[in-house]
């Protein structure tokens, strides 16, 4: 209880006197449930610096109650704020196909990497996009690339094996179905953490891209109308005082420690 209300004064010391949402009491807030130390499950329910740092904007909007909730994978995550059935959603990419669906909160609450990742022993070169072209890669299902020169050179040049999730995708590179997995910087680190990856797999030196990642508010949601300029000015007051940097940080001690506790 007092570490939340600690939280919450930290937070509600960012709204500047906003009035509480008064057509939206409550938000349903869902996110990645695979990428610590952001976001990740642990009985269910999803942790990590990206659920605090939502939470906090919520509150400093003017939100009563937050309710977090987790879906096995990306994919149904993002099929879930699509359809309504949550409000928001955080640590999205932007593409124009997810635009179709979601209202954008900017500034962008984070950015981070795509990683490639490789068998430990067999780096390659990767110097142009072509280098990818000559062998097969995989990637999780749900993860998209944006609508830049990279995400065009892979859905016109590459055929990637997709796999349910970040772990799976992995396990391809295991198997040797593969030679390189993309995967986000956030969800590599938790898989090779908390699996134990580290001699058997290795991420190249060279990034393809780097992602932003956004706040998003389902169309389908009430919410959105009324919360979207609050949520932008609170990001941007958070933004300006590093506090998901700070986040990040933190949590990273907590999965660290949790990861490598004896089960």
């Amino acid at each position: 209880m007092k570490k939340l209300c600690f939280m919450l004064i930290c937070w509600l010391g960012l709204s500047n006197g906003i009035a509480l949402a008064q057509g939206c009491p409550k938000l349903t807030v869902t996110g990645p449930p695979g990428s610590a130390p952001s976001s990740w499950t642990v009985d269910g329910k999803l942790i990590g610096a990206a659920v605090e740092y939502v939470e906090g904007i919520s509150r400093a909007s003017g939100v009563k109650q937050v309710e977090f909730r987790a879906f096995p994978n990306w994919t149904e995550t993002l099929q879930a704020v699509y359809r309504g059935d949550v409000d928001v959603i955080f640590s999205t990419n932007w593409s124009e196909e997810r635009e179709r669906y979601l209202y954008f909160i900017r500034p962008a609450m984070s950015s981070q990497f795509l990683n490639v990742v490789v068998r430990r022993g067999e780096a390659f070169d990767f110097i142009k996009l072509e280098d990818l072209a000559t062998r097969r890669g995989g990637g999780p299902a749900g993860d998209g690339y944006g609508d830049g020169p990279f995400g065009q050179y892979v859905r016109k040049s590459l055929k990637l094996e997709r796999a349910p999730n970040t772990s799976q995708a992995l396990d391809l590179l295991l198997e040797k179905k593969v030679d390189y997995v993309f995967g986000f910087e956030d969800a590599v680190f938790s898989q090779l953490t908390s699996r134990n990856l580290g001699s058997t797999l290795q991420i190249l030196n060279t990034y393809p891209t780097q992602a932003e990642g956004f706040i998003a508010f389902s169309k389908r949601s009430k919410c959105g109308s009324e919360l979207r300029q609050q949520f932008s000015a609170q990001v941007e007051i958070a933004n300006s005082k590093h506090i998901f940097r700070g986040l990040m940080s933190k949590y990273r001690e907590v999965f660290n420690e949790t990861s490598t506790r004896p089960r």
